[in-house]
């Protein structure tokens, strides 16, 4: 089984088998609350089956830099605890996943709120090898106006269906996505320049 952690909008945690079959899957709708909501999920979807995990999916964003962060760290810890490998997967590959075997035809391109009047924007105009729809370049951030004129799916990313990627991707022999996280800009907090001391 593959535990799932993603936290780049909201925070959801799952479990799928190792053909990507959902088992369980819970997910927080707080924008703000991942470090509270993060652990109450995973004891969730793990009760009783952390035995049974043979990998920990997680999404690299792109996303905030402190929620992004937060399942990013819960992700690796539980993946460290268990002895298990770890899954990077883009997050907005779980919502293209999600849109195209709902329906959705390609080429479209996922849209989300970035905040700040921008937004994040992937594009996707094929399948891989996996079945899982592949990005046309990296994600970007910026104003809405700049994002690509095709068809916009919009969701929150389902952490059954980031686990489905990792699952999927895994049984045809793609390497997993860079752990690197997609932040696509600077934290809105830094720290300040020491103060020199002269004597």
């Amino acid at each position: 089984m593959i535990l799932a952690v993603d936290s780049s909008g909201t925070t959801g945690a799952a479990l799928v088998d190792d053909r990507g079959a959902v088992l369980v899957a819970r997910r927080s709708d707080d924008p703000r609350g991942h470090a509270e909501a993060i652990g109450p999920l995973l004891d969730h979807v793990l009760a009783g089956s952390a035995a049974a995990v043979t990998a920990v999916a997680y999404g690299v964003g792109p996303g905030p830099f402190t929620g992004l962060r937060v399942g990013m760290a819960a992700a690796r810890t539980a993946a460290l605890v268990l002895g298990v490998p770890e899954l990077p997967v883009l997050s907005h590959d779980a919502i293209a996943l999600a849109a195209h075997e709902g329906g959705a035809e390609l080429p479209f391109v996922v849209v989300a709120d970035a905040k700040r009047r921008e937004v994040y924007a992937t594009v996707y105009r094929e399948l891989d090898a996996a079945g899982v729809p592949t990005r046309a370049g990296e994600p970007t951030v910026g104003a809405v106006g700049a994002v690509p004129d095709l068809p916009a799916v919009r969701a929150a990313v389902d952490p059954g269906a980031l686990g489905r990627v990792a699952a999927l991707r895994r049984a045809a022999g793609l390497a997993p996505e860079s752990p690197t996280a997609r932040y696509l800009r600077s934290p809105d907090v830094t720290l300040a320049a020491p103060k020199r001391v002269t004597g």
